[in-house]
């Protein structure tokens, strides 16, 4: 008799063919049952302790892209260095910029100050106004622990010397200090907020798509205007589900009712309340869209600085969760963006005083299931795409068979022929898949895979792989025959439960850019034009910044002593600029100059050499005059 680990070296031999999927969830940790459904639904083939050898086609990460570092090829589902670009500081700084260059289109942003390096700034900007009637406005602000997350932390102040008068314990710790919006949008006088997903599936050439499903998380506690009485109501301002299901108000309700609901039930509600939810949603697609140009060249300038020269990485991808407010007015505001976005289905319920236990969440099931199926599906090459969804809609046909066992009607003769012909095939099936495998120099490969994993590993996957590929090399005939089948039992029956069943759900991602907005918004990419000079005068890759000698080396290949800037002005300003940057990353020594310090550069720069009616027309001639230095007919120098 054969062993196990034989029998499962035989297996895994025979499924993983060049149509097949692999899929590295070694790192998915908490993504991993969402990965997992996602593995059954598409018929993927799963390496859960990771695969060294051949790699995979895909691999998942929970947090970041360093993650993982058995990465050689493939797919991988994280930008280098998002974590931080997405961090409270760095978001802050790309959109306050874009905000000094666009005023009227990048407004869906709370002011924000960095505490405590920038709190003059914050108390000059943000004391309170006095009215007509000598009283002082009731604007307050919300404070958030930087590199902080679920909520943790977080507290209102009416007034910037509060921030100073807080506990001891806060004092020393980096802040962002953030206007509070307090004239919001409320559904049954409760506060709420939107978690968008947005897949950013590639920068160059820039292309992203946003779910059409989303969550929307509501505080249990009714809604009232920030006040001395009720700034710490943490259940009242706060609409972080992680805070929220504390209380003992939270409702897990399955309806859209509860304290967690979709996107498009409130969507609908706001319709029922008399508003344009389809012009809501738009406005909710351009907020996103801009602060995605508004990343992308931190991004750019991330990847520059994670590739190894000589070497082609994997290609990433990443699913980011943006977090939205609708003020009074429907108008969408961006609070943060998270990289990356909790994907947990189960949800923690009290079941008696004291204990809890987790279950599963029908609304997060309903969202986040389609949103990683369809992300993945929208990363595969056609080949593999289309390979994907025939298992798919197998699978849909055999849960319509199970479920409507009593209606389906007697196969045809020419269907059991049919089926009698996918098992004839299998022999030829397995011979041309040793081909592929390469012979003994394969099987030694799956070999020593085995050896790494453990005996007694799950292969759950493996069996359901097994059902799934029972008949997979089917032929445009084979096809046919299936959905003659399906056709018969939709024409046969009208039950409306069974037919929903038997239709493949909509794709839920939507694409955003290039099509529809490319057009609108490629004005705003100006910053990329600064990366790009950035990336060309960094130095060599992996590099953590611009050191001094190339930042002199960049003034000097421009020219800008022609415009009046002297070598004793540049050192002064680098050196202005290392401290400065030090006291907004005060955990950090600045020895060279990061991409948003350089940017810093350029600004000053721009106003001293190229002064204009806007900050707009200052940078644009700024970079103007320095490309046509560095680059000669769009190739570097």
């Amino acid at each position: 008799m054969s062993s196990p680990r034989r029998e499962r070296t035989k297996f895994m031999k025979k499924h993983i063919t060049r149509h097949s999927v692999t899929i590295d969830t070694s790192k998915a940790h908490s993504n991993a049952d969402v990965v997992k459904m996602c593995v059954r639904e598409l018929g993927l083939v799963e390496f859960p302790f990771g695969r060294k050898a051949a790699g995979c086609d895909i691999y998942w990460n929970e947090f970041r892209y360093s993650d993982n570092t058995a990465i050689t090829g493939g797919k991988v589902n994280k930008f280098p260095g998002m974590e931080q670009i997405c961090n409270k500081l760095t978001l802050s700084r790309c959109l306050d910029i874009m905000r000094d260059l666009y005023p009227d289109d990048y407004d869906f942003y709370p002011r924000t100050w960095y505490l405590p390096a920038q709190f003059d700034q914050f108390c000059s900007e943000a004391s309170p106004n006095v009215n007509e009637k000598g009283k002082k406005s009731k604007q307050a602000f919300i404070i958030k622990p930087y590199g902080g997350s679920s909520g943790e932390g977080i507290y209102l102040i009416k007034e910037p010397r509060d921030y100073i008068s807080t506990s001891p314990a806060r004092r020393g710790l980096c802040h962002v200090a953030q206007e509070y919006m307090s004239k919001v949008y409320l559904i049954d006088d409760f506060k709420f907020d939107f978690r968008i997903y947005v897949v950013l599936k590639s920068i160059e050439p820039l292309e992203f798509h946003i779910c059409k499903e989303g969550l929307a998380r509501f505080s249990t506690v009714p809604y009232k205007s920030p006040s001395r009485k009720n700034m710490h109501e943490t259940f009242m301002h706060l609409t972080n589900y992680s805070l929220n299901k504390r209380s003992k108000d939270f409702s897990h309700s399955a309806d859209d009712d509860g304290s967690k609901r979709t996107l498009s039930s409130v969507m609908s509600r706001i319709e029922m309340d008399g508003h344009d939810s389809a012009q809501v949603w738009e406005e909710i697609e351009k907020v996103v869209c801009k602060t995605i140009i508004a990343i992308v060249p931190e991004v750019k300038v991330a990847i520059h600085k994670n590739a190894t020269p000589g070497k082609t990485g994997p290609t990433c991808f990443q699913v980011l969760g943006f977090d939205i407010l609708l003020l009074k007015d429907l108008t969408p505001v961006l609070l943060e963006v998270n990289s990356s976005p909790s994907l947990f289905m189960d949800s923690e319920q009290e079941v008696s005083p004291g204990v809890t236990k987790f279950v599963r969440c029908p609304k997060d099931e309903e969202v986040k299931f389609p949103l990683i199926r369809d992300t993945i599906l929208l990363m595969l090459p056609p080949h593999k795409r289309t390979h994907c969804e025939k298992k798919r809609r197998k699978r849909h046909l055999k849960k319509l068979k199970s479920s409507h066992e009593s209606l389906l009607p007697r196969p045809s003769s020419d269907v059991l022929t049919c089926v009698q012909t996918y098992k004839d095939d299998d022999e030829e099936e397995e011979k041309e898949r040793r081909e592929e495998a390469g012979g003994g120099e394969r099987e030694d490969e799956m070999n020593q895979q085995m050896e790494d994993l453990h005996v007694n590993m799950d292969v759950d996957f493996s069996l359901n792989a097994m059902d799934e590929d029972q008949n997979e090399n089917m032929t445009p005939e084979d096809n046919h025959e299936l959905d003659v089948v399906l056709r018969e039992v939709e024409e046969d029956h009208h039950d409306p439960d069974g037919l929903e069943e038997a239709h493949l759900e909509e794709n839920c991602l939507k694409q955003l850019y290039p099509e529809p907005y490319q057009e609108d918004f490629d004005q705003f990419r100006i910053l990329e034009r600064v990366a790009r000079l950035y990336i060309n005068n960094v130095g060599v890759k992996k590099a953590a910044g611009m050191g001094s000698s190339s930042f002199r080396t960049f003034i000097r290949k421009c020219e800008l002593s022609k415009k009046g800037l002297t070598n004793p002005a540049v050192d002064l300003l680098y050196i202005d600029l290392q401290k400065r940057w030090d006291s907004m990353n005060p955990d950090v020594s600045n020895i060279t100059l990061s991409f948003q310090a350089f940017l810093d550069a350029c600004m000053d720069i721009s106003k001293i050499c190229f002064p204009a009616s806007t900050k707009l027309e200052t940078l644009e001639g700024f970079l103007s005059f320095c490309e046509s230095h560095l680059f000669l007919e769009g190739n570097e120098t």
